[in-house]
């Protein structure tokens, strides 16, 4: 664990006067969550934030945006008054996107994350890797810095939770994460709405993805793996990259052990996403690919034609894995 104490950065906050917070690229439930929640309850307080995202806010997530001023999305590309970065959920500096790379002359102030591949990067820090989701950890940590759980910070974190443990699904879920949820539902989180909405509901476009994963998927013993084309993605009118829920799907097939998805992006590289049961750490696989995540669910962008890539991941995966 890399922990700082939580008066340092309660006090790093309390001294900023716009306060940056950021979502990591390919926003997910938990990132989101954890950036608004964050964000929101600095807002109940006087300071100013700007929220931002490089890449767009899925629309799934939209719904939480009802309970900003204007009831419109937040985010922004990049900062631009900002003199505190915060980067909650995230493992590493390239996951907020190329603000950082752009401007190396400025550093993350906060980091409060929960993958078990965190470098470390930030000033300040409060990770926690057995812990099953970021907001997870900020319901547990933002009312001991003094911050007040409000309705939409409730709902935020629980959005965040939600998603990332599968609707309480995955194997790192604990009793301890129950309780927080519940805690959060009694203030005010609406449990079946942001069950409906943020994690089981799906457009036509979604149901397009999975009908070609399937098409293209492979069984190979223990692993099973499927590949989404640019080509594949346009024709049929899908313009996210994202998963959809796909891998896990392969994950939870009779006696797979260990799922990848492989989906080529508009920028001529190919992003990859594991998925495993208890036993099997696809974050070090990850991690040797420049990426990382949890030892159950981790990802990676990697440049290259395709055919290459993939060859070049189950090879690796079997080699670390089987």
């Amino acid at each position: 664990m890399l922990k700082d104490d939580l008066t340092l950065i309660r006090n790093r906050l309390d001294s900023a006067g716009t306060i940056a917070v950021f979502a990591h690229i390919r926003p997910d439930g938990d990132s989101v969550g954890a950036a608004l929640a964050l964000g929101w309850a600095l807002e109940d307080e006087g300071k100013k934030v700007e929220f931002v995202s490089e890449d767009p806010i899925p629309e799934r997530f939209w719904f939480l945006f009802q309970f900003t001023a204007d009831g419109k999305n937040p985010f922004i590309p990049e900062p631009v008054n900002a003199d505190c970065y915060v980067v909650p959920d995230i493992s590493s500096p390239d996951r907020v996107g190329a603000f950082f790379q752009n401007h190396p002359e400025i550093k993350t102030d906060i980091c409060i994350d929960h993958h078990v591949s965190n470098t470390g990067f930030s000033k300040l820090k409060w990770v926690e890797p057995d812990t099953p989701a970021a907001c997870c950890v900020l319901a547990d940590i933002m009312p001991k810095m003094g911050f007040t759980l409000t309705k939409r910070i409730s709902s935020a974190l629980l959005c965040g939770i939600i998603t990332d443990t599968n609707s309480f699904s995955n194997s790192d879920v604990n009793t301890k994460a129950l309780r927080l949820a519940a805690d959060l539902i009694d203030n005010g989180a609406e449990l079946f709405k942001i069950c409906r909405t943020a994690y089981k509901e799906h457009s036509i476009q979604e149901m397009e993805y999975w009908r070609i994963g399937m098409n293209n998927m492979h069984i190979e013993g223990e692993l099973a793996w499927s590949y989404i084309l640019t080509s594949e993605r346009k024709a049929a009118g899908i313009e996210s990259d994202e998963d959809n829920g796909f891998t896990n799907y392969m994950g939870n097939t009779t006696g797979i052990k260990t799922s990848i998805l492989f989906t080529e992006t508009n920028n001529n590289s190919v992003k990859i996403s594991w998925r495993s049961v208890p036993g099997y750490d696809v974050a070090k696989v990850a991690v040797s690919f420049g990426g990382g995540g949890h030892k159950a669910a981790s990802g990676a962008t990697v440049n290259g034609a395709i055919d290459t890539v993939i060859r070049d991941v189950i090879d690796k995966t079997k080699e670390m894995l089987f």
